[in-house]
């Protein structure tokens, strides 16, 4: 024992901090961190954390963690035994078993190698479980992105991750250990839980350098799963990887903005259909047409705003547009009706079968979502004469005897599945329509994810995403099918769940239920050079990017394009 306290003492001089005759300093205090303090039923080899101890003089730190039996020791004395010394990271798990039901007291000590030391600021205890107290580490999860081996990424990436549940349905919490080493890797977050699985970097790292990352997930009782270590490599700060890069602040020259617009990739082009203009100062519904063939730099107009009539869609800023059966529709807002051209210069009314009175055809409304799927074109949703809907309704678009569209019910208006809404985002994404978010009626926003195969039985993904609740925001599908994209949107600030926002942040998910946070909101958006936060707004993928165009942001209206790497 008086070997122990002889060792104890050149660590810490027998306090809680040493001092050194060559001006040294020691390192800074620290905090322990997990297993939590008085936990209890606390596994028999638990990991422990502390935070990071940095040095004023930059030294290297190391640790040492001292356990002993609470009975062991007399009233505040701390523990003798060392379980571990030399170490380079700031966590490590037991690898010789505890007792069963005992108490335990733990701290560490950080050492500068240079005669300086400090004690944690705490100490701990924890009991042990019983003997028969079964639990179960979180179950097997993977890293998201940045990809193993990924190269040139941006300097502020941001580190996504599966959640995990456990089997014991504990809740789950996860790690983030980052560095230039993996086996020194040190935490850079702790404490994270689902939904929230992404690590957003503040600062800059250092370019051209290659970094590992790992992330380890653990329950209340000190039970682990880790995932495994990938790497990535920075780029020079130039890469496109990671960014949104502005096309053109004034897009449409002759206006000042708009919002509530479609748009659709058709014939090689890009094309912007309808909404709410703004134009000279004066803000109104409009059925003009334009396209571009340079994605999104510049725009010419095709068909310029004029009356109602059977040869053009209805003005409105709560249409759809899509591409089916290689010919632009416009589903009508306000209405049950729909417009398809070839030219978008022509427009000729898509006539129907059917009534509403009799359930035969779908009731005029607004704010719906519109998508092609298995070669039928459905519709979804929206406000329907002031009462919110949850059906849907497809069709294959062929004319039958009649020289009508027949359209069919495939799901009614109840609570079978999501709930009836307005505001919503539907897509076509790896063999199923995807439904996400959106505003239900008299209740807040949601972030909700289903999917389905046939458009009539429905499954919940998630009740809660990782991305705030929203409604207004807009989902692409990339070019090559591989990848979904979530951007902006009218909703939760992320920064502060206290304030509605116009959002600026975007997010992807190759499969529809693992999200990865692409780009972080930035509340202050009044700067020229930050993408503005945004809502009734459109985009389109193209070869290798998604074209994101106007939009609101609260009630400015907008008149910039964006691209959105997509390589």
């Amino acid at each position: 024992y008086g070997l122990i306290v002889s060792f104890l003492c050149l660590l810490i001089s027998c306090d809680n901090s040493s001092n050194n005759s060559n001006n040294n300093n020691n390192p800074n205090s620290f905090n322990l961190l997990y297993v939590n303090n008085n936990a209890s039923n606390v596994i028999l080899t638990p990991s422990l954390s502390w935070q990071n101890a940095t040095d004023p003089d930059g030294d290297t730190v190391k640790y040492t963690l001292l356990i002993d039996k609470t009975t062991d020791l007399e009233n505040d004395e701390l523990p003798t035994t060392i379980v571990a010394t030399d170490l380079n990271t700031n966590f490590f798990t037991l690898t010789t078993s505890l007792l069963f039901e005992t108490n335990y007291k733990w701290y560490v000590i950080a050492t500068d190698g240079n005669g300086g030391s400090t004690a944690s600021s705490n100490v701990f205890t924890f009991t042990t479980a019983p003997e028969d107290f079964v639990n179960h580490a979180p179950n097997p999860f993977s890293l998201l992105s940045p990809a193993n081996g990924a190269v040139d990424v941006d300097l502020k990436p941001v580190l996504s991750w599966q959640s995990t549940n456990d089997p014991d349905m504990d809740n789950v919490f996860y790690d983030i250990y980052f560095g230039v080493n993996a086996q020194t890797a040190t935490m850079i977050g702790q404490g994270f839980t689902n939904p929230l699985t992404s690590y957003v970097f503040q600062n800059n790292l250092a370019t051209n350098t290659t970094y590992y990352w790992y992330v380890v997930a653990y329950d209340v009782f000190g039970a682990t799963q880790m995932s495994a270590t990938f790497s990535f490599t920075t780029g020079n700060g130039s890469s496109p990887n990671g960014t949104i890069t502005l096309i053109n602040s004034n897009a449409i020259s002759s206006q000042q903005g708009r919002f509530g617009h479609q748009m659709v990739n058709y014939n090689g082009k890009l094309w912007i259909l309808g909404g709410r203009v703004l134009e000279n100062g004066s803000g109104f519904e409009s059925n003009d047409v334009w396209n571009s063939s340079d994605d999104g730099t510049t725009w010419i107009q095709v068909k310029p705003n004029t009356p109602e009539s059977s040869t053009s869609f209805k003005r409105s800023q709560e249409h759809q547009a899509v591409v089916f059966n290689n010919e632009m529709w416009v589903l009508d807002g306000n209405g049950n009706t729909a417009h398809k051209s070839t030219d978008g210069i022509t427009w000729s009314t898509v006539p129907f079968s059917g009534a509403v009175a009799d359930n035969t055809h779908y009731a005029p409304r607004n704010q719906h979502q519109a998508v092609v799927f298995n070669n039928r074109l459905w519709i979804i949703g929206g406000n329907a004469g002031g009462i919110l809907q949850s059906d849907v309704w497809s069709t294959d678009g062929a004319l039958n005897a009649n020289n009508e569209v027949t359209w069919t019910q495939n799901k009614p208006n109840d609570d079978s599945a999501f709930s009836a809404r307005t505001g919503h985002q539907v897509v076509a994404f790896k063999n199923k329509l995807w439904l996400i978010g959106g505003s239900p009626q008299g209740t807040a926003e949601l972030n909700d994810v289903w999917s389905s195969s046939d458009g009539s039985n429905w499954n919940l993904v998630t009740n809660n995403a990782p991305f705030t609740t929203r409604t207004e925001h807009v989902c692409v599908v990339q070019n090559n099918g591989e990848r979904l994209w979530l951007i902006g949107g009218d909703g939760l600030d992320p920064n502060n769940t206290n304030i509605a926002d116009s959002l600026n942040d975007i997010w992807y998910t190759d499969d529809g239920q693992n999200w990865v946070l692409y780009k972080q909101h930035v509340s202050d958006d009044t700067s020229g050079e930050v993408f503005k936060g945004r809502e009734e707004f459109d985009a389109v993928a193209t070869s290798n990017a998604i074209i994101v165009t106007m939009g609101k942001n609260n009630t400015t209206f907008l008149n910039d394009s964006y691209k959105i790497n997509t390589q």
